[in-house]
């Protein structure tokens, strides 16, 4: 009876329920869980990542919550969890998703044994050990170790669209080395499209097409990079468009990039478009100034080399938009400073990157800084000050810390909240308003606040 009505509830939660508010877009996602027991008060999912669990628990629970409440008229939990081992099953664990191709009665490309002498085109220095996350590329980075672990049983396609410089290509091969890892059988080829079109053209000149057809549709996963560069004309199209249509009713993985969202390919055909959008889509944006740092302390610590924090500040709030540039930079003032054979130091970097006019920072301001100025100032502990006593004599202190940190640093709100004890966003933009207020109110006050910016900055 319990399975009767597990599988009625399950089939009406993928057809959707628009009474529901947020019901409509659950469909695409539910379909990549597996219910496994309905109880009085809980309707338990297994899915077979935390990215997906994530991304139902974030987005999904609460009206999917409210939709059981009104199928049973009480209140009702969802719980969802992991089971790694449902991307290794062959059946279909994913019936009814709208993107789902259906199997072919025999396959399109026929499974091989060991494939050694396949050149992926893959780099190996590219792995997601190597990658540095922020928030700027976070979702990026889930996705995209998502589709590594389970390949062509999730997001298919992958679409990764961000400016050049990035890190588009580095997840790309990050996901082609961990499938090769994980599944040395499988043929992996990354690509470029200006690649793709280049040995299409060759291949016609040449009459060997139908080699050209057996590289990329007999294969379990294709990377092609910078989408954008397929060339307009007809033929180039429609060939890629028939690799797509072959690969993906096979079941093969293909992952994809750009440098702008799909809609805005100007120059791709609609039906190319909207294939694109039938896995996920996943932006990257430019690196924050934590996020920079990272990066620079990263290649220090692989070249086993000392890097002052003084200077990796300097690099990366001068160099804010491109990784490739920021890497650039750091491999200049290195090879600067084995040239020379003098210590890494701000006059050195400046030097040695002086066609960037580098702007000096005056004084490097940490959160760590902030606090133990703001706990001797007003007298009370650093401990208090990241306690979670409410007294007047700690909260404004508290605050004042909070808002001097906003906007002193470039660190996000939630990691300014973690520092101050744990607390979340939220309490640092309610502490920032509440600072921004007391000092249009108090002119004595924001004079106060006004003093301590002056002081931290030096």
């Amino acid at each position: 009876m319990e399975n009767d009505v597990l599988s009625s509830l399950w089939e009406t939660l993928l057809n959707g329920d628009q009474s529901i508010p947020k019901m409509s877009g659950c469909k695409k996602w539910l379909s990549q869980a597996v219910p496994r027991s309905l109880t009085e008060d809980t309707l338990l999912l297994d899915v077979m990542n935390d990215f997906t669990k994530e991304w139902i628990i974030n987005n999904y629970k609460e009206p999917i919550e409210a939709f059981l409440k009104s199928q049973f008229n009480r209140p009702m939990t969802l719980d969802v969890e992991i089971r790694p081992d449902l991307a290794n099953k062959e059946e279909d664990l994913f019936p009814g998703h709208g993107a789902a191709a259906p199997k072919a009665k025999e396959p399109l490309i026929p499974k091989k044994g060991p494939r050694q002498d396949f050149s992926s085109n893959l780099s190996p220095k590219y792995v997601f050990e190597n990658f540095v996350i922020g928030n700027s590329n976070r979702f990026a980075h889930a996705a995209s170790k998502a589709v590594a672990e389970a390949p062509a049983k999730v997001y298919n396609p992958l679409f990764l669209y961000s400016d050049s410089g990035l890190g588009k290509t580095h997840l790309m091969n990050a996901i082609g080395n961990k499938i090769h890892q994980d599944h040395p059988e499988m043929k992996i080829l990354y690509t470029s499209s200006e690649t793709f079109t280049n040995e299409l053209i060759n291949s016609i000149q040449n009459n060997a097409t139908e080699a050209f057809r057996n590289k990329y549709r007999n294969i379990d996963v294709l990377l092609i990079d910078d989408i954008q560069f397929l060339r307009k004309k007809e033929s180039t199209q429609e060939e890629f468009f028939h690799t797509f249509e072959t690969l993906y009713k096979a079941e093969k993985q293909i992952i994809i990039s750009s440098d702008r969202k799909p809609s805005e390919l100007d120059t791709l055909e609609e039906r190319l478009k909207s294939r694109f959008t039938w896995g996920l889509i996943a932006d990257i944006q430019p690196p924050d100034l934590e996020t920079r740092i990272a990066i620079l302390k990263n290649m220090a610590l692989k070249d086993h080399i000392s890097v002052p924090d003084s200077v990796t500040n300097l690099i990366a709030s001068n160099i804010s938009t491109n990784i490739r540039e920021l890497e650039g930079a750091y491999t200049k003032v290195r090879a600067y400073s084995q040239f020379s054979n003098e210590p890494i130091t701000e006059e050195l970097a400046i030097e040695a990157l002086k066609d960037l006019n580098l702007t000096p920072v005056s004084r490097t301001i940490t959160i760590e800084a902030i606090q133990q100025y703001i706990a001797s100032y007003y007298n009370i502990t650093l401990n208090d000050l990241l306690s979670k006593k409410r007294t007047a004599n700690i909260t404004l202190p508290r605050q004042i810390g909070m808002y001097l940190a906003r906007t002193l640093t470039d660190l996000s709100l939630p990691r300014i909240g973690e520092s101050f004890g744990g607390r979340d966003h939220t309490t640092v933009l309610h502490a920032c308003d509440k600072i921004l207020s007391k000092s249009k109110e108090k002119t004595e006050f924001a004079k106060e606040i006004e003093k301590h910016i002056t002081h931290l900055k030096g």
